[in-house]
């Protein structure tokens, strides 16, 4: 799969952002403006709609989601703004090139510019959405040189632990550990995946786990979320008493780094998001830097039945072995039909990677 790296640097200090862009060789630069004229006007938009999506999904915005139509018009905003001048001529020789999948790798310098729901960019053009028309990587700065998890012998193992606290709004744990197993079935059968699942998971019994043995992926489904106060992501475990126990970016990184998890998927709301004057407070990108290869948020609350559907596609793609980077875009394919879906649920998820080639699993023999 080819790449389109995009990297924004400058903007801090008083010094101008520039929006670097590569593709085959070829390497141009644009001013990234942010004040004034009609790129000013464009990043109201762009604030104004994120701000407006999370106050819907808190419960206390006095407008609904934006539908179908009013997220093509968003896109269109986010679109010109990430691809401005040449840029935008290098994507469109970059699309005519690739000739197929092309991974786009944004790195944002600024934490501002970082947070904002850059998969939903809408090309009119092409008449397709950013995340629909390539594979969407987030990278970030600070993060380790890229090297490939080594394969370990014998089945991938893959760790799913539920947090159900009793005093937080139910999540629907059971059936997402349910649709994995589900998908992962063939691959268990034939001894290429081994599938262990923890309910009611405690930090505690999380480290226990984690310490005892080798597990590559683990999945986390429960309750997440970005404190802009505190300016600290934070993941939601259960307590000895079976209550919420809130765990922050800080304390995430000491468990589940240094562990050799090739993948962590964050089924929990707001787990991709970072903070708007540190970014990397939150706890996906915090992941990133920390080590682990690769990192599956949400930027946003998502409805259970999108996030299980996500789940269930993810896996069933990496068991076909595909990698991960494609097995990303198919699963956001299957949450745009799921049955009850948001129009923009497909886009809330965020893939972190260094690497998006990898390959977890070898196809179960049929």
């Amino acid at each position: 799969m080819r790449r389109f790296e995009l990297v924004l640097v400058g903007g801090k200090g008083g010094t101008p952002a520039h929006l670097l862009a590569s593709f085959g060789g070829a390497r141009v630069v644009e001013p990234f403006e942010t004040k004034g004229g009609a790129a000013g006007e464009r990043m109201r938009v762009i604030i104004a709609m994120h701000e407006r999506v999370l106050a819907a999904l808190d419960g206390g915005g006095s407008e609904p989601l934006p539908a179908a139509a009013e997220l093509r018009e968003y896109g269109t905003v986010l679109f010109e703004t990430l691809f401005p001048g040449a840029v935008r001529r290098l994507w469109d020789e970059a699309r005519t090139a690739a000739k197929g999948a092309l991974e786009v790798v944004f790195t944002p310098g600024l934490d501002w510019i970082a947070d904002k729901p850059w998969e939903l960019a809408w090309d009119s053009s092409r008449r397709r959405f950013l995340a629909d028309d390539a594979v969407l990587v987030r990278g970030v700065f600070g993060a380790p040189p890229s090297t490939a998890p080594s394969p370990g012998r014998g089945p991938l193992h893959v760790l799913v632990a539920l947090a159900e606290p009793r005093d937080a709004a139910p999540v629907a744990a059971r059936q997402e550990a349910a649709a994995i197993r589900a998908a992962l079935q063939p691959l268990v059968k034939a001894g290429l995946v081994r599938l262990e699942v923890l309910a009611s998971t405690s930090p505690a019994g999380l480290h226990r786990r984690l310490s005892a043995g080798r597990a590559d992926v683990l999945h986390f489904v429960g309750h997440g979320a970005f404190d802009e106060k505190e300016k600290t992501g934070s993941l939601f475990f259960v307590d000895a008493r079976g209550r919420s126990l809130a765990v922050d970016t800080d304390r995430v990184l000491r468990l589940l780094t240094g562990r050799a998890l090739k993948l962590v998927v964050l089924n929990a709301c707001e787990t991709g998001r970072g903070g708007r004057t540190d970014f990397l407070r939150g706890v996906a990108p915090a992941l990133l830097v920390g080590g682990i290869p690769a990192v599956l948020a949400n930027q946003y609350k998502v409805l259970d039945a999108s996030a299980t559907a996500f789940a269930r596609h993810l896996y069933w793609a990496l068991a076909k072995g595909h990698s991960l980077g494609v097995a990303a875009r198919e699963a956001r394919v299957a949450v745009s039909y799921a049955k009850g879906a948001e129009p923009m649920d497909w886009a809330v998820p965020v893939l972190y990677a260094r690497d998006t080639s990898l390959v977890f699993s070898r196809p179960a023999r049929t």
